[in-house]
């Protein structure tokens, strides 16, 4: 269903692995490609965090499967965790508001490895994937003027609303992410109530897709042992909202804003025109208050 899928099975087909080479630094080991060199503690740090979230069978074997696929592109995924931090401080309060565990923060890099223009074939867009049928049914605008899918703030909230109620319906963390993945239908079917029993009747993406989002809990632990180097992200951006519909260029010429600059950050707008009630996003040297078209509402930093 998603876009990150099909690359990474393109690379599991592609690749085989290489020895192991390692980069003594400071005091852990950079593992750079090949071999994983998982011990007893890092294993046993995974089964605790799986525990944590009521997952109690994750199979080692298949979550170095999928730890593999995931290094398999580490700049890749070095740009994916840089672009979270561009937006986690916007998203973790959105998340503990609705009851959710701060670690889904880690869900949209298995969806889209954070890339606020992801399209999948199937039409799942924005950093969460959501479908046009679930977007609208948690209220999401979907437009020739806008699609909110691709709205930081609104998606997330749309994508908290979704999981929490997918947490009320099967109780589990495997069975949420495989539902948020192939349908809460396809759950019910197929999975009734175990994931782990009958995950074979599961399509292959949503197998994978347990031991793909621990893997990145794992990474996310200490990025630099897998050779990650992560830039601080210093960038401030004000979140403000449109009281009235205004068109794009009259908006870029009274902040001073480069279309590019605009667009980068708020790709759910999607024509000339911002329609009422949008949020939009600005880099802060670009946010000066004109006659009163737009609110401050909030900072992410």
């Amino acid at each position: 269903m998603f876009i990150f899928f099909l690359l990474i099975s393109f690379i599991i087909t592609a690749c085989t692995p290489k020895t192991k080479e390692v980069v003594y630094r400071r005091n852990f080991v950079v593992v750079k490609e090949g071999k994983l060199g998982l011990n007893a503690q890092d294993f046993q740090y995974v089964e605790n965090k799986a525990t944590y979230f009521g997952v109690y069978n994750l199979n080692r074997k298949e979550f170095e499967k999928a730890l593999q696929r995931l290094l398999k592109d580490r700049k890749f995924l070095q740009y994916a965790f840089y672009r979270m931090s561009r937006y986690e401080k916007l998203i973790v309060p959105i998340l503990k508001k609705y009851g959710l565990p701060e670690e889904l923060k880690y869900l949209p890099i298995v969806e889209s490895m954070y890339n606020p223009f992801a399209v999948s074939k199937s039409g799942a867009a924005g950093i969460w994937q959501l479908m046009p049928f679930t977007a609208k049914r948690y209220g999401l605008r979907i437009s020739e003027k806008i699609d909110e899918r691709f709205d930081i703030i609104k998606s997330t909230e749309a994508s908290a609303r979704y999981l929490r109620d997918l947490f009320k319906e099967f109780k589990n963390l495997e069975l949420v992410l495989a539902a948020y993945n192939c349908g809460e239908g396809c759950v019910r079917r197929r999975a009734k109530g175990d994931f782990w029993k009958n995950k074979k009747l599961l399509p292959e993406e949503t197998r994978q897709y347990v031991p793909l989002f621990f893997a990145v809990l794992h990474i996310a632990r200490n990025p630099e042992r897998y050779g990650l180097h992560i830039p601080e992200n210093l960038e401030r951006i004000r979140v403000v909202k449109v009281r009235s519909d205004i068109e794009v260029k009259t908006l870029l010429h009274l902040y001073g804003i480069k279309e590019e600059a605009f667009r980068d950050l708020n790709p759910h707008i999607r024509g000339k025109l911002i329609p009422k009630d949008s949020f939009i996003y600005l880099e802060e040297k670009y946010f000066v208050k004109r006659h009163g078209m737009l609110y401050p509402g909030g900072w992410a930093e």
